[in-house]
């Protein structure tokens, strides 16, 4: 057993402490995602080095000073992205134009593979951007035990502005790219669908991942996940994500001690509910809370906020998104001008982008409970003042 006494000298000298240029992180409105992930790392080894180093004691022959080296070792490899591929190519649009196309694919930590993680079609994509994913990805696989380690990817480009033949040839062309140098296989990394993507160019990353590098390999259709059904897809996948933050929400909120925290009374029977963004993950978060006895009484999208305070009926906004391609013009809920971020709620759910929640608008946010649906939405200065006002934030690397 080891004897802290002995190992307290020695920990001193090679305490954990937060980098130099992270320490103006809880301080910053706008900060980069990749440093705010990096930040939230090193607050976790301030928590759990000295648990890190105790589980060394199964080594009885290593020194103590061996121990916290190899404990610091570990922290240092996984605390930055191990390589980052950015690249370029051309296609040709149906006009007969040439476009350039930016593409990028990282891997944040190669210790168990395959590593895994969504490819994103969007304009906002960049380095920034991926490198933050993976390394969130990398750490919500350990959280629950899924032996992978993290990735993500994507493509400069607003998918709605090009065919489908365009997107088939965008894709088609980024995952032989990405085959040439090694960033993609079953044993490799396996992408899956994120941000601008869906079941459909997954089987064309399959189909052509399976023409061209993987023609041999008997495995070739597990270069990657969420592909549909009849390719062997797992049925419920799509909605697995939303369903995640509806779960794990209920998990807090039927602790009677945590609620007692925020003012509520346990359970989600009859609690309100708000949804910022209405894609993959939020509307299908949100069809959840509505069975599970939630009034939504919010939907926040880009084009249009929907409110209104009996409840909207999940199900035919859904219906309606899919026949007119927009939440506007819903007639059973009124379009909100302000932040609908900020009105009152019991549940507070962005399921948008990262960075929506940040220290101006923290301070007004009245809901009593965060369910991070979305990667990253809250900034570290905003979680400051969330935990300063009592605010129970459910965070993305459990939630989602």
């Amino acid at each position: 057993m080891l004897r802290w006494p002995k190992l307290v000298p020695v920990f001193r000298r090679w305490a954990h402490t937060v980098p130099k240029h992270l320490q103006s992180m809880p301080t910053e409105r706008d900060p980069p995602f990749s440093k705010m992930v990096e930040y939230s790392f090193h607050k976790a080894c301030l928590v759990l080095e000295n648990q890190l180093i105790e589980s060394m004691s199964k080594y009885p022959t290593m020194s103590a000073e061996k121990r916290v080296s190899r404990v610091q070792a570990i922290l240092k490899i996984i605390s930055s992205n191990s390589n980052t591929l950015q690249f370029q190519f051309p296609f040709r649009r149906d006009s007969g134009d040439y476009e350039m196309v930016t593409a990028f694919r990282s891997h944040h930590c190669l210790h168990r593979l395959p590593v895994k993680g969504g490819i994103r079609f969007s304009q906002d994509v960049c380095q920034d951007e991926v490198e933050a994913l993976a390394a969130l990805m990398t750490f919500k696989c350990a959280c629950v035990n899924v032996p992978f380690g993290g990735a993500k990817g994507g493509i400069i480009i607003d998918p709605a502005k090009y065919s489908e033949k365009e997107l088939q040839g965008i894709t088609r062309r980024y995952t032989v790219e990405l085959a040439k140098k090694n960033f993609i296989g079953p044993g490799i990394d396996v992408p899956a669908p994120d941000m601008g993507t869906t079941s459909r160019e997954m089987s064309w990353i399959a189909d052509q991942y399976g023409k061209t590098f993987g023609h041999r390999d008997i495995n070739t259709m597990a270069v990657v996940t969420g592909k549909p059904l009849n390719q062997g897809g797992i049925r419920g996948r799509t909605e697995a994500t939303g369903k995640g933050v509806y779960l794990a929400t209920n998990c807090f909120m039927r602790e009677a001690t945590w609620m007692r925290e925020v003012g509520l009374e346990p359970g989600l029977e009859g609690k309100t509910v708000i949804v910022q963004g209405f894609g993959n993950v939020g509307q299908h978060a949100a069809e959840h809370f509505q069975r599970g006895g939630c009034k939504v009484i919010g939907i926040i999208e880009r084009d249009v906020s929907l409110h209104c305070p009996t409840g909207i009926d999940i199900k035919a906004l859904v219906r309606y998104k899919t026949e007119k391609k927009t939440l506007k013009g819903y007639p059973k809920a009124n379009a909100f001008s302000g932040d609908l971020l900020l009105e009152q709620c019991d549940i507070l759910i962005p399921a948008a982008v990262e960075k929506s929640i940040h220290s101006e608008n923290a301070k007004q946010i009245k809901a009593k409970v965060i369910a991070e649906g979305a990667n990253g939405p809250t900034t570290p200065a905003a979680d400051k003042i969330l935990q300063d006002r009592r605010i129970l934030v459910i965070p993305d690397l459990y939630c989602n």
